[in-house]
């Protein structure tokens, strides 16, 4: 009899072991959030699976700016004015304050001839938006580029375009509005 009653205190034990790590592996599961990354031929911008569809939703093979396209000088802005190297292209952050990391990436789709800015927002069900856009822009020498705000202010990205103007674009309202650095 005792036999009997051990074998479902143990299955019991054994049953629970395994739902414990099993809930501690999902709970230790690497969040999939958007990243800049320096590699080899320079910076990339990993967006999970959803957020790239958000992406290609509202702007079909979108191409983000090469690093390689900016000119010098503005190259040397961005970098003069972050704590780092900053990829110029793209950056990252909670920028509609719901605890998800977003991201922001400037470039072309086929077809249009603007240079356009994108937000992606990420959650539960990504959407992607265009912030803004530039009708002109000389493809082979960019002169706009993104950037976090360099005082550590959060929820907000720098759309710059050297040495003219610079847009603070915070989300306020369901939307990305923009303002003056100055202001």
């Amino acid at each position: 009899m005792t036999r009997s009653r051990t074998r479902p205190i143990v299955s019991c034990l054994t049953a629970l072991a395994v739902m414990s790590a099993v809930g501690l592996a999902a709970c230790g599961a690497k969040v999939d959030d958007p990243r800049v990354e320096l590699t080899d031929v320079g910076f990339a911008l990993h967006l999970p699976p959803p957020m790239q569809q958000a992406l290609d939703s509202i702007a079909p093979g979108f191409r983000a700016v090469r690093a390689t396209s900016f000119r010098s000088d503005v190259s040397q802005a961005a970098a003069a004015g972050s704590s780092g190297m900053p990829a110029a292209f793209a950056a990252v952050g909670d920028y509609d304050h719901d605890g998800t990391v977003d991201a922001v990436v400037e470039g072309t789709a086929p077809g249009d001839s603007a240079l356009r800015v994108i937000a992606i927002r990420n959650g539960a069900h990504p959407t992607a938006v265009e912030v803004t856009r530039f009708p002109v822009y000389d493809a082979d020498a960019v002169g706009v580029y993104l950037v976090n705000p360099p005082d550590g202010t959060t929820g907000a990205f720098e759309v710059v375009d050297y040495p003219d103007s610079t847009l603070v674009y915070e989300f306020r309202d369901g939307a990305f509005a923009g303002r003056n650095a100055g202001s």
